[in-house]
């Protein structure tokens, strides 16, 4: 396995800084602190690079707030001067990494995305019989520090770097992860281990691909799985042996119980391809066009009720919820909707 040492002054340097900053301020300028910071760039893009090759900055405390979008997530929010650091350190150390990743994991890389993981899923549904779906139980929660940072030291040798890869992690409020018990632990191990990332941190996406790549070369290099596709914690296996898939489930609960994570117990299953496939918000069929999942259409009705109730309420303009409809419409284009559209203008959302 490859490392990667001197990453440190292309990290602090000002162009990569300004470059983060840019990252940072996309579909964001209208933020309060965004515009705060832009009045003052030059001075604030010189302190944080002053700080950085001093090796004297360290992470402020997180905004936290939650979402259902269906269930409760606790979003962590950095500063918005926290999020160029993130984005600095990963514009280095981010194509390093992605280098060891397999083709088949599509979570936030460049050129992967959504729709390349619902295409391979497409494709894959078509070829076999059974897929194995799984999902990892409140896995951003379980990520075990100690674990994470063994990986980095795996593939950066720069002592900066992964201090500054350290200071990220351990910003993370201490012990609120999912508590759990593995082979080999007392009563007090998972007191003494720190866990968890924050889901809103752009470092966090990166790490959470990373946490799970050592999974995805077991999948394709010693099961062989003929079908795979994963993106962020949602994966899926495919093959025309069914009792194969019970056998890659035991391994993979074997190679998680290592990462100190386990599969959701209501969430994976073996299914036939024929009933449908969830994934990425839609549902897929053998030589059929995929279906958008019914939470996603309940998700969208709830957001236009809102936008609507703001927009009579004067809290909102029109032109802003009509372009959260046309982003949305650009998404569920994917699937077929024809009727679900038409039931729309019915009920007046279209």
């Amino acid at each position: 396995m490859r490392s990667h040492t001197h990453l440190y002054p292309g990290i602090c340097s000002l162009e990569n800084l300004y470059a983060a900053a840019a990252k940072a301020r996309k579909r964001k300028t209208r933020k309060e602190d965004v515009e705060r910071f832009e009045l003052h760039r030059e001075r604030f893009v010189r302190q944080i690079h002053e700080d950085l090759t001093a090796e004297r900055w360290m992470p402020s405390a997180y905004r936290q707030f939650q979402i259902h979008d269906p269930k409760t997530r606790t979003i962590s929010a950095a500063p918005y001067r926290d999020r160029i650091v993130h984005h600095a350190l990963c514009n280095v150390i981010g194509p390093l990494i992605e280098s060891r990743f397999i083709d088949d994991s599509y979570s936030c890389r460049q050129g992967k995305g959504t729709l390349a993981g619902r295409e391979r899923c497409r494709v894959f549904t078509n070829r076999y019989r059974y897929a194995l779906k799984c999902d990892i139980r409140k896995y951003f929660e379980s990520i075990d520090h100690e674990i994470l940072l063994g990986k980095l030291e795996r593939c950066i040798r720069c002592k900066p770097t992964l201090e500054l890869c350290r200071r990220i992690v351990a910003s993370s409020v201490a012990g609120e992860g999912a508590a759990d018990w593995f082979t080999g632990d007392d009563l007090l191990t998972p007191a003494g281990r720190f866990r968890g990332l924050p889901i809103g941190n752009f470092t966090s996406q990166l790490w959470a691909n990373l946490y799970l790549d050592r999974l995805d070369h077991v999948v394709k290099e010693d099961l062989r799985a003929p079908g795979y596709a994963r993106y962020t914690d949602d994966f899926i296996l495919w093959s025309d042996d069914k009792a194969f898939l019970h056998d890659c489930r035991a391994r993979i609960v074997a190679t998680l119980e290592s990462e100190r994570l386990r599969l959701h117990p209501v969430k994976t299953r073996i299914i036939p391809t024929a009933i449908g496939v969830p994934f990425l918000g839609f549902r897929f069929f053998p030589g059929q066009a995929p279906r958008l999942l019914g939470e996603c259409k309940r998700r969208f009705e709830r957001r236009m009720r809102r936008k609507m109730a703001a927009v009579r309420d004067g809290k909102v303009e029109m032109q802003d919820a009509c372009r959260s409809a046309e982003g949305w419409k650009a998404f569920a284009d994917y699937g077929n909707t024809k009727g679900l559209y038409r039931q729309y203008r019915i009920h007046g959302f279209g």
